[in-house]
C-alpha cells in the first residue's frame, strides 16, 4: 500500500491550461506504474471560483481501491498530483513520468510517499498562513456496514459539514481483486477532492482529504471515529510557502523549454 504526493512548482501555465493534455496524463501514469483503472478519466475545468488564482482543472481516475488525482493552477504555475493503491508502485517511475509529460522545477518542488501503514499517527506542523493546504489521511476498521449509497451519502455530506464547496456529486464504484472485493468513491470540492476506499471483507476504510484552503481537520478525524477505530491518522501540508515559490515568467519558460526538449 502507498500514498504518493507531488506538489510541482515551476510549470509553464499554458500546459496546466491543456484540457486534452491532463485528460491523457492520468490512464497513461496508471498504465506505467502497472495500476488498473476501473472507470475513465473524469475531467472538471474549474473557471469560476471566488479566488481568481484558484482557476484550474481538477481530474481523477478510480482504481482498484485507489485513485490518481490532479489539481492544476495555471495562474499560479503549479499542480498537485497524488496517487493512491493497495498495490505497490514505483515513485520514481511516477516523478519521471510526470516530469516528461507535464515538468517541472525540482528545486521547488515537494514530494511524501507514505506506507499508510496501521498505527501510524503524525500530524506534521501546518501553517495556515502560509501552507496551500493540509492532506489528511487515515485508515479505519469500521465498525458499520457500508455499501455504495451509503459511502455516497457519506461524502455529500462530509463536504458540507468540514464546510467544503462540492463541485461534483459523489462518484462510487465497485470492483474486485482476486476475491476481496472494494467500493471506491470520490467527490471534488474547488480543486481539491476527498475519497473512501473500503474494503468489504475486512470493512478496512481508505480514507484521504486534500483541500486547497484550511479546514479543521481534527473535526474530520472526529467525524471518521464515530463510525469505526482509527488506525491511522496521518496529516501533512500541500504546497508549503507556496506564495514565495511563484515568480512571474523565469520557471514558467524554463520549464516550457525542458517540455520541449523532452518531446524531440
Amino acid at each position: 500500500m502507498k500514498h504518493s504526493t507531488f506538489d510541482c512548482y515551476g510549470v509553464n501555465k499554458y500546459l496546466l491550461d491543456d484540457v486534452k493534455l491532463i485528460n491523457e496524463l492520468l490512464p497513461s501514469l496508471a498504465f506505467r506504474l502497472g495500476l488498473k483503472p476501473i472507470a475513465p478519466t473524469t475531467l472538471i475545468p474549474y473557471y469560476y471560483g471566488k479566488i481568481k488564482e484558484d482557476i484550474g482543472i481538477s481530474a481523477h481516475i478510480l482504481l482498484s481501491c485507489g485513485h490518481i488525482t490532479i489539481h492544476t493552477f495555471p495562474l499560479r504555475m503549479c499542480y498537485f498530483l497524488d496517487v493512491f493503491s493497495i498495490n505497490d508502485f514505483d515513485e520514481n517511475i511516477l516523478k519521471d513520468f510526470l516530469m516528461l509529460s507535464l515538468p517541472f522545477d525540482s528545486t521547488l518542488s515537494i514530494f511524501n510517499t507514505s506506507l499508510r501503514k496501521e498505527n501510524t499517527f503524525q500530524m506534521l506542523p501546518y501553517d495556515k498562513e502560509n501552507d496551500f493546504g493540509p492532506h489528511l489521511m487515515m485508515q479505519i476498521n469500521s465498525n458499520e456496514v457500508f455499501d455504495m449509497e451509503k459511502i455516497y451519502n457519506f461524502l455529500e455530506h462530509l463536504a458540507y459539514d468540514i464546510n467544503m464547496e462540492p463541485i461534483t456529486r459523489a462518484f462510487v464504484l465497485k470492483d474486485k481483486i482476486d476475491n476481496e472485493k472494494y467500493l471506491s468513491g470520490i467527490i471534488v470540492i474547488a480543486e481539491s477532492h476527498i475519497s473512501f476506499h473500503y474494503e468489504i471483507n475486512s470493512q478496512k476504510i481508505y480514507f484521504d482529504v486534500f483541500s486547497c484552503k484550511p479546514f479543521d481537520y481534527n473535526n474530520v478525524s472526529e467525524l471518521l471515529s464515530k463510525i469505526g477505530e482509527v488506525k491511522s491518522n496521518v496529516l501533512i501540508p500541500r504546497g508549503s510557502k507556496h506564495y514565495s515559490k511563484i515568480n512571474e515568467n523565469s520557471h514558467e519558460h524554463e520549464a516550457f523549454s525542458m517540455w520541449q526538449k523532452a518531446i524531440h
